[in-house]
């Protein structure tokens, strides 16, 4: 799947563990913003785990969040709804 394959590539060093000798490779926030509302939709959206996980890292992320990549794969992934309601819920599109 396309998307699998750009969340690898967009994929980075955590800085949690920099300079420790250990190297883990983490997703970044929109590849993960967008696989919670996939696991959300999937299960039919009856999760509140997914959904508060959604709106938490929406939350937390917001000021380094990068939209136009946030919002580039839910029209393939069948998500633009989810996410333009969890921004909307999260408060992001009103700041």
């Amino acid at each position: 799947m396309p998307f699998d394959r750009a969340q690898l590539e967009g994929s980075r060093p955590s800085p949690a563990l920099e300079g420790s000798g250990r190297r883990v490779i983490v997703s970044s926030p929109e590849d993960l913003i967008l696989r919670k509302l996939d696991w959300y939709r999937q299960g039919g959206g009856v999760s509140d785990r997914q959904w508060r996980d959604v709106l938490g890292a929406l939350e937390v992320q917001a000021e380094r969040l990068d939209l136009a990549q946030l919002r580039h794969w839910p029209a393939t992934l069948e998500l633009a709804e989810l996410l333009e309601q969890a921004l909307a819920e999260s408060g992001i599109l009103s700041r």
